[in-house]
């Protein structure tokens, strides 16, 4: 397989709000008062190839409130059940492990879930989803509630009007979208994007600490996903080769590889080819251990 430049593999919205003064930003915008750039602390979830537990930004404001926050471009009816398993991944990494096993009540932050849309699809200014909603039979002892907001720039969400720093997320997608469908390629409509949001106070400190080549590798990232493909299965053989490497002084090399290919067969995001690429192994073995662990 021939090798990929490596490329930021986190998309724009999460490299952009790693910064606590943005995140600041959104905190007002959603609570309507302020939190101090020292209360904020970024949680979020760093996932591996081999761990789907990522999530794209998390923060906790205080002690009061661990805010968490999805990005879509699609919509996704499921985004309550995956809030949920990353707060409870984020609550056994903020307290001790025997807390469950202690008498005296701990004192935990709120959990608030929230999803920013800007996908092509319609859909409503704001939402909610429900977990409840995905229960098949009635239940009234556990429920989450998932906060949506539309925010593409003609969506007139009243968020956008109090963050600024998501308004200039929102200009910044809708102009590309603008040159792209104009003809302009990718890399051109990058750079027009960015001297606009430049120009009209945007981002401006994000756009002008940044190269333009690590703002278009994320972007491309996102809108090409080919090239994603090809620098997560890049991704997948570097870190299959670590693994294996180690899994083979522990208990052999082949022990290892089988467990990078278990994994990559239980996600289901990748063709045997890819697999057996990864992997060295040939097809019919491939096939072999999948049928043998019913994953095929």
């Amino acid at each position: 397989m021939a090798r990929v430049k490596r490329t930021y593999k986190d998309s724009l919205f999460c490299d952009i709000f790693r910064r606590k003064d943005y995140l600041q930003d959104v905190y007002r915008g959603l609570f309507g008062r302020d939190v101090s750039l020292q209360e904020i602390q970024l949680m979020t979830l760093q996932g591996t190839f081999f761990n789907d537990e990522k999530n794209d930004v998390s923060f906790l404001a205080g002690k009061r409130q661990i805010v968490l926050m999805e990005h879509q471009s699609t919509l996704n009816e499921n985004m309550p059940l995956r809030m949920f398993w990353y707060m409870a991944k984020l609550y056994r990494k903020q307290v001790p492990k025997d807390a469950p096993y202690r008498t005296r009540r701990l004192q935990l932050p709120a959990p608030c879930f929230y999803v920013f849309y800007n996908g092509l699809d319609p859909a409503p200014d704001e939402w909610e989803m429900r977990l409840s909603e995905a229960f098949e039979g009635e239940c009234s002892s556990l429920e989450l509630c998932v906060k949506a907001y539309n925010i593409n720039e003609m969506s007139g969400s009243r968020l956008l009007e109090k963050s600024r720093a998501l308004k200039g997320y929102s200009v910044f997608v809708a102009q590309i979208r603008r040159k792209t469908a104009a003809g302009v390629c990718l890399e051109g409509a990058v750079k027009q994007a960015i001297r606009y949001c430049i120009e009209q106070d945007l981002l401006a400190e994000y756009f002008l600490e940044r190269e333009m080549e690590e703002v278009f590798d994320m972007v491309s990232f996102k809108w090409d996903p080919e090239l994603a493909k090809r620098v997560q299965l890049q991704e997948a053989q570097e870190i299959g080769m670590e693994k294996g490497m180690e899994k083979g002084m522990e208990k052999g090399m082949e022990k290892g590889v089988t467990e990078i290919v278990l994994n990559m067969l239980k996600k289901k995001k990748w063709s045997l080819q890819d697999i057996s690429e990864v992997s060295q192994w040939p097809l019919d073995k491939i096939e072999s251990l999948g049928k043998m662990h019913q994953l095929l």
